[in-house]
């Protein structure tokens, strides 16, 4: 039998209501927080008094009115507290900061090549990225909520959080107690992809409650799945592995050790690789950095080069029949693609992947599927990083004064 909720689960419960409706309606009066949440408005009257007086939420003038008593608006305070999140990608990491109602702040990005990426020298990264951000904005530590990141990888949400990724050749690591020692507020972790499609869903409001798969493709390839509204996860997190799924038998090697996986065909390694087979002295393959042999290769195909262009039509093939092979299986309304090659790619020849897809899709569920490209670009997983703070956040009756240490050290350079 379920225990009845205590008076802490109901104040808990109220709170998160209201600061949810809140944060997708906002300014809103009383009455409107009452008739959208579904709170009584005695409720929603106790648990404004609260947040006045906690000084998370201002009144911020009057609605329109043609008559009668003006109903007074409801704000976030907007410097109450500050938001971090922040992608640890296989390129790149980024950080950002952002106020209550996610806008961003300012961010800061630094190179990562796969000779800097074990797990200490990463965490150093980001905690210096904190430190940079806050001493530019003059953001003191204590008012930071909290940190959330997206990783690559299997991130195991056990005590001790750990993160699995093994193209990084990082088993099991206790990755957020490293950062917790340098860090004194929460940290929340998170595979990137299954939160920039929780980004996706709110810059969204009309895709609350369907099913949206959002794919970030970039050296890796992966997927996010939301489910009414919810993320779906799997047994042990790893729902999502969508570049290694398997698109032809017995085929290249994956960096995963495995053979015909999504990613081996469509992520940039596996790109390279290809383009190394057709023309092992393609003028595409001299620079180190892979964002620009793509960002060249692709510039090429438009203007007609016969082995870009041969390139780029295989990516297409294979990323084509991947994203039929999410259609068929999880029959979304909405197809949301992301990363930083997943952009690049759709950006010139969008309509065309479309057309592979139709025909690599069942007829019915390719057609209630909407294909569009990320809203939030290369803010996404960031944006989620951020969300999964706020959320967490919601979820507390402490406030800010009673949850974070003071942090005067965070800010010294």
């Amino acid at each position: 039998m379920r225990a009845n909720p205590t008076a802490h689960d109901l104040r808990r419960i109220n709170r998160r209501t209201v600061l949810r409706t809140m944060f997708a309606d906002e300014p809103i009066s009383r009455l409107e927080l009452s008739q959208r949440s579904g709170l009584s408005t005695g409720t929603v009257t106790n648990v404004i008094s609260e947040l006045l007086a906690e000084g998370l939420v201002l009144e911020s003038g009057f609605e329109a009115s043609e008559g009668g008593r003006r109903r007074i608006l409801l704000t976030f305070n907007q410097d109450y507290g500050y938001l971090l999140g922040g992608e640890v990608g296989e390129t790149d990491i980024g950080i950002e900061l952002f106020d209550l109602t996610l806008q961003k702040i300012k961010a800061v990005r630094y190179p990562l090549v796969s000779e800097q990426n074990t797990p200490e020298q990463v965490a150093s990264r980001v905690v210096e990225g904190v430190k940079f951000l806050l001493n530019e904005t003059g953001v003191p530590g204590e008012k930071i909520l909290g940190l959330g990141l997206g990783l690559p990888g299997i991130i195991e949400h056990t005590d001790n959080e750990l993160v699995f990724a093994p193209d990084w050749g990082w088993k099991p690591v206790p990755w957020k107690a490293m950062l917790r020692e340098h860090l004194p507020f929460p940290v929340h972790l998170d595979n990137g992809s299954k939160i920039m499609a929780l980004a996706e869903m709110r810059s969204n409001p009309g895709s609350q409650n369907e099913t949206v798969a959002a794919v970030q493709i970039g050296t890796g390839v992966s997927a996010g799945v939301i489910y009414q509204g919810k993320l779906y996860r799997g047994a042990t997190n790893s729902a999502g592995e969508w570049g290694h799924t398997i698109i032809e038998i017995d085929g290249k090697t994956c960096r995963c050790g495995r053979q015909g996986c999504l990613e081996a065909y469509i992520g940039a390694p596996g790109i390279m690789r290809h383009l190394r087979e057709l023309d092992a002295t393609s003028p595409f393959l001299v620079p180190v950095d892979e964002i620009a042999v793509m960002t060249a290769l692709i510039e090429a195909a438009q203007q007609n080069h016969p082995v870009a262009l041969q390139v780029i039509q295989d990516i297409y093939r294979y990323l084509g029949a991947g994203l039929a092979n999410l259609i068929n299986l999880f029959n979304p309304q909405r197809i949301i693609i992301g990363g930083w090659l997943g952009l690049q790619l759709c950006a010139v020849a969008f309509p065309e992947l479309c057309r592979l897809i139709e025909r690599y899709a069942l007829k019915q569920p390719f057609e209630v599927a909407e294909i569009s490209l990320s809203k939030l670009g290369r803010d996404g997983v960031s944006t989620g990083g951020a969300l999964l703070v706020l959320e967490d956040f919601f979820e507390d009756v402490r406030g800010l004064k009673n949850r974070v240490p003071a942090s005067s050290a965070l800010r010294s350079t």
